[in-house]
């Protein structure tokens, strides 16, 4: 079988639209980046969303931890790099970077399943996962952190609706726009005061146009904080530790 290419840089802007008041690209549109740039590497392999489709599978985000090491600013011009690793039975890793003249301003690691659309169990790597030219490692070499789901003693931060313009197509609240609406619970000066530069993100379960999810924070051992989005029924959906 021919080997298939593992990476895939693409060329992008900081654009106005991505930016915050200080003309920096804001955490959110650094994963919008990297959430664009992966479909794009996947439909050039044959695990896009449209190939998966036909196989009756589908694509779920379980872990992102990405770091930002400098902000790429209004107008930069950027190498938009994303990998995938060897997969597991049942999850593989894509990696990504975000560089400007060959140095590297953010990097995130991600993992991935796939479901299946008939019953939502997850479907074996080895059936349709490319037999790829492996040649790019990880950006860092830590494991993610397992974090207890248990907040119930956690302090509150704030509601949110989920709308209309969070549902992706995937019918369910886009994951960037759970780290939006995470964000949004700041104010401008609590957010400039904490300067986060690392997320280490856990995607539990999905929500729905209609759900409302309570975001609450408590005190982290190795970050800042750690967060939660919690249902209506008192199920955590969405954690983050952030720094």
């Amino acid at each position: 079988m021919e080997k298939l290419k593992c990476s895939r840089v693409v060329k992008m802007q900081t654009m106005p639209s991505m930016c915050d008041e200080g003309s920096y690209m804001t955490i959110p549109a650094v994963l919008d980046m990297f959430q664009d740039i992966a479909g794009l590497h996947a439909g050039s392999v044959g695990i896009g969303a449209n190939e998966m489709e036909e196989m009756g599978l589908f694509w779920v985000i379980s872990r992102v931890r990405v770091r930002i090491l400098s902000k790429p600013y209004v107008y930069d011009d950027l190498d938009v790099t994303t990998w995938i690793q060897p997969a597991e039975r049942a999850t593989c890793e894509r990696d990504f970077s975000i560089a400007r003249g060959g140095e590297v301003l953010a990097y995130g690691r991600s993992i991935w399943a796939a479901l299946r659309r008939d019953n939502g169990r997850p479907a074996h790597m080895a059936d349709f996962y490319p037999d790829a030219d492996f040649c790019m490692d990880p950006p860092d070499d830590e494991p993610f952190v397992r974090r207890s789901k248990h907040f119930e003693d956690a302090e509150p931060l704030g509601e949110y609706r989920v709308r209309s313009i969070d549902i992706d197509r995937g019918g369910h609240m886009n994951n960037v726009n759970y780290v939006r609406a995470m964000l949004g619970c700041f104010t401008l000066e609590e957010l400039n005061a904490m300067g986060l530069s690392e997320l280490d993100i856990h995607f539990v379960r999905q929500c729905y146009e209609g759900d409302t999810i309570r975001f609450v924070k408590r005190p982290s051992e190795d970050m800042l904080m750690e967060i939660a989005a919690v249902n209506e029924e008192g199920t955590v959906v969405f954690m983050a530790a952030v720094k």
